[in-house]
């Protein structure tokens, strides 16, 4: 019994000498990033978009006015003139939200209903209600991109743009709470189609992806749209925009500087 007790403590303290790694748990495995999930389809609303091209140029970040409501940072108290060569537009005065949602607005209001370029002139059949800053993008987009991609696609111009009112004060998704659309700041426009100056209409829901004069034409200008605004979406987007292209220079992730081009 005696030399029972003395082994027994003679194999604790041979024990108490090894290392303590030797008792320790086996060190976890360190996580591993998760694998590239791809191109997800775009929602209006979510914060941080899934494509991160290379970013825009600051002039075309930033338009003459900021596009938004009274108060937004960097604005004077009196609204400025508005200034876009080769367009058509009526300026309003500064527009601000109603009781429904009084972060709507826009301080330098125009109705844009037609531009001109070299050869040709396009009109909006329905006056499209934007930023001062935004109708400047969509001005310079249509003249240098537009309107030659189209003479050289067609050997004709475009002569008409049909599209929504652009300004809508609603919240993204025309859901009652979140993120406020860039509709309710004048920096939005949803484009369906176009007319050309025989009176071919060229349908983004039906002619979109279409190995057609019309195909190529839309997926051209899609293409020059990403260089100029900060979010471009068509029917590759989601099932929301199978019917029409939507533009807005609107601010995504902290840096302003995500482009969304879908």
């Amino acid at each position: 019994m005696h030399l029972n007790v003395v082994s027994i403590c003679t194999a604790l303290a041979l024990c108490c000498l090894l290392p303590l790694d030797v008792y320790a748990s086996p060190p976890l495995p360190q996580e591993k990033p998760l694998p590239g999930l791809g191109s997800s389809r775009f929602i209006e609303g979510v914060d941080v978009p899934a494509i991160k091209p290379a970013t825009l140029p600051e002039e075309l970040l930033a338009g003459p006015d900021d596009g938004g409501r009274k108060g937004s940072a960097g604005e004077s108290s009196t609204p400025a003139t508005c200034d876009i060569p080769g367009a058509t537009f009526e300026q309003l005065a500064p527009m601000e939200g109603d009781q429904a949602d009084e972060d709507c607005g826009i301080t330098v209001p125009v109705n844009l209903s037609g531009l001109r370029g070299e050869d040709a002139e396009v009109t909006f059949p329905m006056k499209a209600t934007l930023s001062c800053g935004f109708a400047t993008s969509l001005t310079a987009w249509v003249i240098e991109d537009v309107l030659p991609i189209a003479q050289a696609q067609f050997g004709k111009p475009v002569s008409e743009f049909l599209t929504g009112p652009g300004y809508q004060c609603r919240r993204r998704n025309n859901l009652p709470d979140g993120k406020l659309s860039e509709h309710a700041l004048g920096k939005a426009i949803d484009i369906a189609a176009f007319r050309l100056s025989d009176g071919t209409e060229i349908s983004v829901e039906k002619d979109w992806a279409r190995n057609t004069q019309s195909g190529s034409f839309l997926s051209a200008i899609h293409k020059a749209a990403c260089k100029r605004f900060t979010t471009v979406l068509g029917p590759d987007a989601d099932p929301n925009h199978k019917s029409h292209f939507h533009l807005d220079i609107g601010c995504h992730g902290k840096s302003c500087n995500y482009i969304i081009c879908q």
